[in-house]
């Protein structure tokens, strides 16, 4: 034993060495990390690392997800707070990133921040370092058409070795040729190459976009030629010709035509054709003819004139192409007689001649050019003809004398002469002098004895035209002189001059002195009168002075008018259309707003800028959302059927109001972003249509950030007030964030606009909504210190906040300042205070108040009535709360209606008064008066139950319709009413009462079977009913 413990001592000693080592690296590994069992820790934490790896995903992706949340709720605050947690983890998606730069921008950070934040990301994360994350991110930041940001942007991928690629540099010219940078483009495009990058589709539609602007032809076509042809508009090849004309190289697009790889349009054979002339290249406008035959292209008015000029003096060429037209217009006509002029074929004019139609609309220039020619080729006579038969067929069947100008009088005039016409002569005299004013000035001093001046010149013993009648005729309207006016009117009656411009000048005169019964005798004159049939002038005149004295039987005057006037077939104008929608009230009735909205789609063609704001402005303000819907459709915005162009400030505020009455905030943005483009400087009325269009539709941070802008940029910061604050006020109210109204509230001070009486309203209305009634009274300190006094709108405000915290007293209180001031209070006050006496249980209050209400003149609405019934009910006073619907049904001659029947019936159910409910039921259904079902059945159950039985047995009938109802009346009204258990239950209370006689309760039972067949009885009704006499004939169940 000893000898082995000395072996052992010996090994000890030979390995203390090794030993001192071993134990020294124990303790090392002791002291730096806390055991010495880490390598065996390590494996086991490496299974706990993998649980928190995948917790941590689990975290990111619902990070994610909220992010995407809060930016689509417009949570701009939110998406930053995620953005900070998102870090974190060091991966984000490129979309996300997207919307936490946009959230950034709408929170008006700057470049330099936003810059910041993606740079950390992309340099930390290897996620992020790639091309297809880098065009993500790139690629909706072209819509903000900010390049500054977008290149910095670049910079930061190219630290970390991404380099763009050809959907990059197609992003980067896009942005750049949307803000016309077409240098920047080209450089892109220089770089694409120097970087071997083949362009994409779209860049090279851009490139060609970009080359087409410069006119630098070689370049669009390389990049014409690259684009497939069915991703081309058709009009990209017309721009290549007209590029091609330009640069006089027409020889380059002419074998890409030939091929058809460039479509030749009837724009690009006009181009050629124009070209040719130009050049004098008859050549080249055959082969163009050439390629249009091949082609079976259709040549309109401005092709067969270019033709015609290029015919020179070749009279035969251009009768051979006047046989091709089918129909010719003005351009075509010239085109002729300049022919006419140059060859002095009066043939060739008179061939044209055949071919015109003077009732046709438009053609009055074709007429004057071809008696100026006429007249200076010698044919005096042919002149004098076309004038006459210009004359012979007016537009309203009687002679009318066009509109001539200087030249052609002139011509005329010798022409006349020179054939002897005096009738002419007389005639162009008359209508100079009438047209220079030198027969019948129009005086404008007023005085009678101008007027005695004017009248006596018609008595001369030249025989005037009826224009010289109407131009006196206007000027005794013009001065006021109805009588003078009448006896004139009646002088060219008698004369035969009188026509319709006189009636319409007679019945203006009526309807400025307010003689609407005599204006609308004289339309019935002239309805009735075959050769003054009435116009539209003459509609619009009285309709349009009926509509302005605002009086209820004058509007339906006006109506029965529009009527007539359609029956008539007569066309409105826009400016009768305009009075009509003008007229157009919240409370206008359905069919006006149908009939006024057909109007506009009779003139839909003449609909103009501000003709589409005021359709768009009655629309919204009757309360019409598809009508609004459906104009917006129609007249404005892509795929508009009449498209009408908008350029003013004010038409764009009635379009953002209209977008923002149907919700559609993206096309109230779509008109603010197109008014910016075209640099129209807003109206505050435009900046408060827009702000509040935002804000009422749920948006209010978008609106308050978009308010926050204007007042950053100085040429809009005068244009916001405190109306449009007011919209933002009242957004954040309703949106219950006080906080928020307080801070707009403050913000308005720091930026000096002070606030109105409205602004502090809607505080006000902020206040009582929010239950923050304890802030009302520093509030109205504030308001004072600024000058105002509570209106009725604030006192109601007020009372209704008081009201809703329960202190009546103070809500009285202020109700006695409000009907001391110089307002009266109106329903509104009242039926609040009501409702806090209801909720109180203050009856004596609540009765003073509909007797103040009546005393003052104001007629109790059904709502005040049913309000005072039920404060009565509850405290037992059922007497009072009938006599005073009686009284007020009396005094203001109304009919107490179904819901205040109601009302009086839940009080008798409430004060258990059932007969006297039951009475007044029956009482009220001999004048067609429903009450609710429920109601009638708790009546009939409190009767039976009182043992009112009878009473019960009538009500029960009556509610059925059974008494007094025709078979079907009956059996209609039971199919909705019945109630088989109540009647069951009527009938056996029948049964069990002591005195009541059994043929009543048989009687009630065969009515109740007659209009329910399959009404059954249980067996032991059946004995109780036998057993009081009454034998039915057959069992029941």
């Amino acid at each position: 034993m000893a000898d082995l413990m000395d072996q052992v001592q010996a090994l000890l000693v030979s390995f203390s060495g090794e030993l001192l080592l071993f134990g020294g690296a124990f303790l090392l590994q002791f002291f730096l990390f806390g055991n010495v069992l880490w390598p065996w820790r390590k494996h086991g934490k490496g299974k706990a690392g993998k649980t928190k790896e995948d917790g941590t995903k689990l975290n990111h992706s619902r990070l994610v997800e909220a992010t995407t949340e809060a930016y689509e709720q417009g949570d701009h605050r939110t998406v930053l707070r995620k953005w900070g947690l998102l870090q974190r983890t060091g991966e984000v998606p490129a979309a996300t990133l997207v919307q936490v730069v946009e959230s950034m921008q709408r929170l008006r950070k700057d470049r330099s921040f936003i810059l910041q934040e993606v740079k950390g990301l992309v340099l930390k994360s290897e996620a992020s370092q790639n091309v297809d994350f880098m065009n993500e991110l790139l690629m909706p930041m072209m819509k903000s058409l900010d390049a500054g940001l977008v290149n910095q942007l670049l910079s930061v991928f190219a630290r970390v070795g991404v380099n763009p690629d050809s959907r990059t540099y197609e992003i980067l010219m896009n942005l750049h040729f949307a803000t016309r940078s077409f240098d920047e483009v080209r450089d892109l495009a220089s770089k694409m190459r120097k970087e071997g990058l083949k362009p994409t589709q779209r860049s090279t539609l851009v490139l060609l976009k970009t080359a087409l602007q410069e006119g630098t032809l070689r370049d669009a076509l390389e990049c014409y030629i690259q684009v497939p042809p069915d991703t081309l508009p058709k009009h990209v090849g017309t721009q290549l010709v007209e590029t091609a004309c330009r640069e006089r190289n027409v020889a380059e697009v002419m074998p890409h035509l030939e091929s058809g790889r460039i479509p030749l349009t009837v724009d690009s054979l006009n181009l050629l054709l124009n070209e040719s002339l130009r050049i004098e290249n008859s050549k080249l406008a055959k082969q163009a003819l050439q390629l249009a035959g091949s082609q079976g292209l259709e040549k309109n008015g401005r092709t067969y004139s270019l033709l015609i000029r290029a015919a020179g003096g070749d009279t035969q060429e251009i009768r051979r192409i006047l046989e091709e037209l089918s129909s010719m217009d003005n351009v075509v006509f010239q085109a002729v007689l300049d022919a006419c002029a140059k060859t002095g074929d009066v043939g060739l004019a008179e061939t044209l001649a055949k071919r015109l139609n003077p009732a046709e609309a438009g053609q009055a220039p074709a007429f004057m050019s071809l008696i100026r020619f006429y007249a200076e080729a010698g044919e005096p006579a042919r002149a004098c003809d076309v004038y006459g038969g210009l004359m012979q067929k007016g537009a309203d069947g009687q002679p009318h004398r066009p509109t001539i100008d200087a030249r052609t009088k002139h011509c005329l005039l010798s022409a006349a002469q020179s054939c002897e016409r005096q009738d002419l002569l007389d005639e162009l005299v008359d209508a100079a002098d009438a047209s220079q004013g030198t027969v019948f000035p129009r005086f404008k001093d007023g005085k009678s004895g101008s007027i005695d001046g004017v009248l006596s010149m018609l008595e001369g013993p030249t025989k005037l035209p009826s224009t010289a009648w109407n131009i006196a005729l206007d000027t005794c309207v013009e001065f006021g002189e109805l009588e003078k006016a009448k006896h004139l009117a009646k002088r060219m009656k008698e004369a035969g001059v009188i026509d319709v411009v006189s009636y319409n000048t007679l019945l203006k005169a009526y309807v400025r002195h307010s003689l609407f019964d005599q204006a609308c005798s004289l339309l019935m004159s002239m309805r009735q009168d075959e050769v003054h049939r009435p116009n539209a002038v003459t509609y619009h005149e009285l309709i349009s002075g009926l509509l302005k004295t605002n009086k209820e039987i004058h509007r339906t005057r006006a109506w029965e008018l529009v009527s007539e006037m359609q029956a008539d077939q007569v066309v409105p104008n826009k400016l009768l259309v305009a009075n009509l929608l003008r007229s157009l009230r919240p409370k206008s009735y359905g069919a006006e707003v149908t009939r006024a909205m057909q109007l506009v789609d009779a003139v839909q063609h003449q609909v103009d800028e501000g003709l589409l704001c005021t359709v768009l402005e009655a629309g919204v303000r009757v309360g019409k959302v598809q009508v609004v819907q459906k104009k917006l459709k129609t007249f404005y915005g892509e795929g508009a059927e009449f498209p009408v162009k908008v350029t003013g400030a004010h038409s764009f505020g009635s379009l953002i109001k209209a977008y923002g009455f149907v919700k559609d905030v993206a096309g109230a943005w779509a008109c603010w972003r197109e008014m910016s483009m075209l640099r129209i400087q807003p109206t505050n009325i435009t900046l408060g249509c827009m702000v509040e269009a935002v804000a009422s539709n749920g948006d209010v941070d978008g609106a308050h950030e978009l308010v926050q802008r204007l007042l950053e940029d100085p040429e809009t910061k005068s244009q916001v007030n405190a109306v449009i604050y007011g919209s933002i006020l009242k957004g954040f109210s309703r949106k219950k964030r006080m906080d928020r109204v307080w801070d707009a509230f403050n913000e308005m001070q720091v930026y000096g606009i002070t606030p109105t009486l409205m602004s502090f309203n809607a505080i006000l209305d902020g206040c009582v909504r929010n239950d923050e009634v304890d802030k009302i009274g520093g509030l109205l300190t504030t308001m004072q210190q600024y000058g105002f006094k509570p209106n009725l709108i604030t006192y109601s405000t007020l009372i209704k906040g008081y009201c809703a915290a329960g202190d009546m007293q103070s809500a009285f209180e202020v109700f006695r300042d409000l009907r001391s001031g110089s307002e009266a209070p109106d329903e509104v006050v009242y039926n609040t205070l009501l409702d806090g006496c209801l909720q109180a249980g203050l009856a004596d209050e609540g009765e003073n108040l509909v007797e103040t209400m009546m005393d003052q003149g104001l007629a109790p609405s059904v709502y005040t009535l049913s309000s005072l019934v039920k404060i009565l009910a509850g405290a037992k006073r059922l007497d009072r709360a009938f006599k005073v619907c009686e009284h007020a049904s009396s005094r203001f001659r109304f009919r107490l209606n179904a819901q205040l029947q109601t009302a009086l019936l839940q009080a008798c159910i409430t004060c258990k008064a059932y007969d006297r409910g039951a009475r007044f039921y029956l009482k009220t259904h001999k004048d067609r008066l429903s009450a609710d079902k429920k109601i009638c059945q708790s009546l009939i159950r409190g009767l039976v139950y009182t043992g009112k039985v009878e009473l019960a047995a009538d009500l029960l009938r009556a509610m059925l319709g059974i008494s007094g109802a025709s078979e079907a009346a009956s059996q209609h009204r039971a199919a909705q009413d019945f109630d088989q258990a109540l009647s069951v239950e009527v009938l056996k209370a029948m049964a069990e009462a002591k005195g009541y006689h059994s043929g009543q309760a048989m009687s009630l039972f065969q009515d109740l079977k007659a209009v329910k067949p399959d009404l059954e009885l249980d067996y032991d009704l059946q004995l109780r009913m036998e057993s009081r006499g009454t034998k039915i004939s057959k069992p029941y169940r």
